[in-house]
Parts: structure tokens; C-alpha cells; sequence
């Protein structure tokens, strides 16, 4: 996964490794890190003012990242796009995709067909949203934020098997404003 703002390229790799460049100066990363989320990155998205960036991961969790020495104790990490069903342990999904508006509110859209748009800043959730009957397999803002548009699909977290099971009308992706 990998967004690009400005002049700041952030890399998510394997082994949940993360390179954030300066692409004043791209021979070098700026800064290498590893994902603070104990499994598979899924998708990363850097702040309108660029000076971090959240990370989703295919666990249900989102990390918010800072980029600045002097940021970093703002970092932070919360569960999402998780469903509590009869068992105790919550079916977890995964982040799929993760967008800012021009403010700074994000958006993220999960495995569980869930879209929530949120407050980093205040470390809350301004609103659920009602669930799609399929994941949400990505999202973006308009350029004022004023518009927030999605596609409803299949992700391939169950693998060929789980795309051959699906009806045909639930192979067609959606899209949605």
C-alpha cells in the first residue's frame, strides 16, 4: 500500500514495514518504522497537512502516525470494522480503504461492508454509517470534501473460493456516491 501528498511518498511493504520519503530528497527515507498493528497492512493514507499518515490493517485496526520527532507522542492505534456475533470474540475485518477530506476528518471503509468517517484529532467517531451487504473495497473525497464516493465488491479476503460462491450480482462491483 502507498500514498503520495505533496512531497511525501509513505510506503507500506511487507512484514508491515513503513518508509515515509521526502521527495525533495527520495535517494533516502526520511524515516523507516514498522506498523505499530500486529498483522498485514492493508492500505495508508497521509494527512491533508502531511504531517502523518494512518495505516489499516487487515486485523480491524488503524493506527494514526505522526511523522515529526516532536509529533510522536500523538500517535495512537483503535479498533474498527469489527462485528460482534453469538461467540465472545468479535469477527474482525479487514480496513480496506482510508481517506481524508481537505480538513483533516477521515473516512474508512471495511471487509464488514462498513463506512465511518472520523476525528483523529479528538480520537472519535463522528458517524456510522449503515452497512453495505459486501465490503467496501475503496473510497475517496471530492476535492472540497463535500462529496464522499465508494465501490462495493468482493476483496479476496476468502481467496478464489469465496469470489465462486457469490451470486452473480454480487460479483459486479458498485459504486456508490
Amino acid at each position: 500500500a502507498m500514498d503520495l501528498r505533496g512531497a511525501v511518498l509513505v510506503v507500506a511493504t511487507a512484514e508491515r514495514h513503513i518508509l515515509v520519503y521526502d521527495l525533495r530528497n527520495p535517494a533516502q527515507p526520511f524515516r523507516q518504522k514498522c506498523s505499530p498493528l500486529k498483522y498485514q497492512t492493508r492500505c495508508v493514507s497521509i494527512f491533508p497537512d502531511q504531517r502523518g499518515f494512518c495505516v489499516g490493517s487487515v486485523e480491524g485496526r488503524v493506527a494514526v502516525e505522526h511523522i515529526q520527532d516532536a509529533d510522536l507522542p500523538k500517535n495512537f492505534a483503535f479498533k474498527c470494522h469489527r462485528q460482534n456475533v453469538d461467540s465472545k470474540e468479535p469477527e474482525l475485518h479487514a480496513v480496506n480503504v482510508i481517506a481524508f477530506t481537505p480538513s483533516g476528518t477521515f473516512a474508512t471503509g471495511g471487509g464488514d461492508g462498513a463506512f465511518n468517517f472520523w476525528d483523529k484529532d479528538d480520537k472519535r467517531r463522528l458517524r456510522a454509517f449503515n452497512r453495505a451487504n459486501q465490503p467496501i473495497t475503496a473510497g475517496a473525497f471530492s476535492h472540497d470534501g463535500a462529496l464522499w464516493a465508494y465501490a462495493v465488491g468482493y476483496d479476496w479476503c476468502r481467496g478464489a473460493a469465496g469470489h465462486l460462491a457469490l451470486s452473480e450480482d454480487q460479483r459486479r462491483p458498485h459504486i456508490l456516491v
